[in-house]
């Protein structure tokens, strides 16, 4: 389904996949078949540049992208990107069977109902999440839609247009993440699975059936909020939160081994996994609840699902510990994907340990990248 019919095609153009984050901008080059990487490039995303899923300042976001490109030294200027989960909406709905151009107008006047936002105010796209043609004319089928504020959607077009870029395909980031993970969900067309990115400012979850999306949900808590606690109890800045979450943070009760590592340095005593764990105790129950919750949500509106295995991934998901908290109390075994599985990576070119270290918050990209080697839709 990811990819579908669109795999008989040949791509007409390469591009690279660009996550723009809330944290930090993403830039992830692959050429050829089987795919190899041949650039990656991270920076910060200044604050205050994303406002709710709108990009506040374009211009500035598109000098900042100049900076990017230039540190990958890539010439591609086609690019796939992605729109911020906080101005997205998706749904799964059921309309009748019928002519594309005719479910187009049938899913638009559907969609008005689930939208939170004025309908002539947002960009509207579906995908039928089944093949059609084994439908009977009139049956009820399942489709995706995902509807973009078209505020979000201009003010990312002219940041990109503004860094010299040509959008080929806007994604969204709950389906980007899924791309890396295409060959493990289509190894099982009937196992039921839950993705989870956590990112800097929202979590996405996607149910899945196989590799066939079922149903999303996002989420408001994120990594920002591990960041904050932390900050709040230590009385720390952001910057310097989030590196002592990175360096310190656990998502379990720290053993007795653990807490005597730290005990010869003063510095990192004042960070033992005891205080960091219980700085950020109350967002991690507050996490697992949601999950829960999202879980229990889906049960219901889908009848008797249950996720065996769980994908946790992005930014936000780089607590030690955090994919066995959420195995121990959830009952899903979550596991850490890896994204340059399948993909060629030069050892002589890049660092092997400290790509395999970066995995887990580059799915994004590297999703939005496969994207950018694959025929298009």
């Amino acid at each position: 389904m990811l990819s579908g019919l669109s795999k008989l095609f040949k791509p007409r153009v390469e591009a690279l996949g660009l996550e723009i984050g809330a944290a930090n901008l993403k830039l992830v080059e692959l050429s050829g078949n089987p795919p190899a990487l041949r650039a990656l490039a991270a920076r910060p995303t200044p604050p205050g540049m994303l406002v709710e899923g709108v990009i506040a300042e374009p211009q500035a976001l598109a000098q900042e992208l100049k900076e990017l490109l230039a540190e990958a030294r890539t010439k591609k200027r086609y690019v796939v990107t992605a729109v911020p989960n906080p101005s997205v909406i998706l749904r799964t709905l059921q309309v009748p069977k019928m002519p594309l151009k005719e479910m187009e107008e049938a899913v638009r006047w559907e969609a008005e109902r689930y939208i939170p936002f004025p309908i002539d105010e947002v960009v509207l796209d579906f995908a039928p999440l089944d093949p059609l043609a084994e439908a009977a004319e009139g049956e009820q089928v399942e489709v995706m839609v995902g509807a973009a504020r078209q505020e979000a959607v201009a003010s990312l077009l002219e940041a990109l247009r503004g860094a010299g870029l040509t959008p080929i395909i806007l994604d969204v980031k709950p389906f980007a993440g899924l791309y890396p993970l295409e060959a493990q969900l289509s190894s099982d067309p009937e196992g039921i699975s839950v993705a989870v990115e956590i990112g800097a400012e929202s979590t996405s979850l996607v149910l899945l059936k196989g590799d066939r999306p079922l149903a999303v949900r996002i989420l408001t808590l994120s990594g920002k909020d591990f960041t904050e606690a932390i900050g709040k109890s230590f009385g720390l800045d952001f910057l310097t939160a989030e590196e002592v979450k990175r360096t310190y943070g656990l998502a379990t009760i720290p053993t007795e081994d653990e807490e005597l590592l730290l005990d010869f340095d003063a510095e990192r005593e004042r960070y033992s996994p005891g205080k960091i764990y219980d700085a950020i105790r109350p967002v991690l129950v507050e996490l697992t609840q949601e999950v829960r919750r999202s879980l229990e949500f889906f049960r219901v509106q889908l009848g008797d699902v249950q996720p065996e295995v769980g994908y946790l991934y992005g930014g936000g998901s780089r607590l030690r510990g955090l994919a066995t908290l959420l195995t121990d109390t959830l009952g899903v075994n979550f596991t850490v994907p890896d994204p340059w599985q399948g993909i060629q990576v030069d050892p002589k070119r890049f660092d092997l340990e400290k790509i395999r270290d970066m995995g887990p918050e580059f799915l994004v990209p590297v999703g939005l990248a496969l994207r950018g080697v694959m025929p298009l839709d």
